[in-house]
């Protein structure tokens, strides 16, 4: 074991949360009821003693010089069931790192896989960010860290991109090497940028959603329509976003919705615009198109747990002598194909990396989970028949 160095993930530290939260409902409930064991009392021991085995842990080891992520259930260090196993061998790692963001420590693997190919895996723990370096440390080499370096450099670059560079940066979409460049683009209009003038009518829709879920949670004193209910409130601005969208994007004058592109002429549809008037462009009228872009670690297919880190656009700007664009996020329009087609037909683009998050939903999905234990602690405490059983 001294050989060894051990990581719990993130997900096994968060779990200490939810068994923390059961024993104060376990508790409360004994305050308010006495001791009278129901079948909800019984469902939340074994959801205890569920969160105690469960383990997903990454182990060095040293002595033989691999590493293992294990995800499953033990007891007392004995194996219940195991629900992926993933080893990799040191001699197959080409680079490692560790970024820290404040208590999160985030390890990524690149190394080949018995298939040959160029694999990525992706390990996120709490406050483990010593144990984390000196794995990393122990793995390094100077080799590796310049290879990194090199690599994250020539990615950082801003300047005008070409095709080559686009290629290094998103090679998940010009894999085939040769890929052929698209004439017509096609704009969704429903995810387009909320306008600001429309924003006050979707935020009254979901506070209104927001006020029935807190209602509801109070009321009921039932975490499950409640939570019920905080899901619809989610989706609930979503959907009045989208059906604001697509309404206040429709140019009946000009509903034509995509985007043209060939070697001589580039054609902005009039939705792209505050004017709401097409736009026919030649080179000389472009005084830049700005992509955005940042990573994002996307889950493997067919792969439990495992990650890799990816890059992706964010937004689309066309600026020209003639207007210019709205931002094009990347729900709206394949952008990614978008600017692979621009640059086939040489038009200037610059692919600027940017700190914005390429899914905003997992910020919004923290603060659901967030809401979803103050309704737990809500039903849990069950304040109404906690005062009433002291007044008797």
């Amino acid at each position: 074991m001294a050989n060894s160095i051990i990581l719990k993930s993130l997900l096994e530290t968060i779990k200490w949360l939810f068994i923390w939260l059961t024993v104060a409902g376990l508790v409360l409930g004994v305050l308010s009821q006495g001791l009278i064991v129901d079948t909800g009392d019984g469902l939340d021991v074994l959801l205890i003693i569920a969160l105690l085995m469960f383990q997903h842990r990454l182990k060095f080891d040293e002595h033989n010089n691999q590493i293992d992520v294990k995800l499953g259930a033990y007891f007392f260090k004995k194996e219940i069931f195991t629900y992926s196993h993933h080893t990799i061998d040191t001699s197959t790692i080409k680079t490692i790192s560790c970024q820290d963001n404040k208590a999160i420590s985030v390890i990524d693997i690149n190394y080949t896989s018995a298939e040959g190919k160029l694999s990525t895996y992706t390990f996120r723990c709490f406050k483990q960010a010593k144990q984390a370096q000196l794995v990393v440390s122990k793995l390094s080499t100077v080799e590796r860290v310049y290879t990194a370096k090199r690599e994250e450099a020539e990615a950082e670059k801003t300047n005008s991109a070409t095709v080559n560079k686009f290629s290094k940066i998103f090679p998940q979409n010009t894999i085939l090497g040769n890929a052929e460049a698209k004439n017509n683009i096609s704009i969704l209009r429903c995810a387009l940028p909320l306008p600001e003038s429309k924003k006050k009518s979707v935020y009254l829709t979901v506070a209104c959603f927001t006020l029935l879920t807190v209602f509801i949670a109070f009321s009921s004193q039932n975490w499950k329509p409640a939570m019920a209910f905080l899901v619809i409130t989610y989706f609930s601005y979503w959907l009045a976003r989208a059906f604001v969208c697509h309404n206040y994007y429709l140019v009946k004058t000009s509903p034509f919705i995509d985007i043209k592109i060939n070697s001589d002429e580039l054609y902005l549809p009039a939705l792209l615009f505050t004017d709401k008037k097409p736009r026919t462009l030649t080179k000389q009228d472009i005084v830049s198109i700005e992509a955005k872009w940042n990573y994002n670690y996307d889950t493997i297919d067919d792969s439990i747990g495992r990650t890799t880190k990816r890059s992706h656009l964010i937004s689309l700007v066309f600026k020209t002598t003639k207007g210019q664009s709205i931002a094009l996020s990347h729900w709206s329009v394949d952008s990614e194909a978008l600017v692979y087609s621009l640059l086939k037909h040489q038009y200037p683009v610059s692919l600027d990396r940017t700190s914005e998050i390429v899914y905003p939903f997992k910020q919004h999905v923290g603060l659901m989970v967030g809401l979803f234990i103050v309704i737990v602690i809500i039903n849990a405490s069950n304040l109404p028949n906690f005062i009433s059983s002291f007044n008797l």
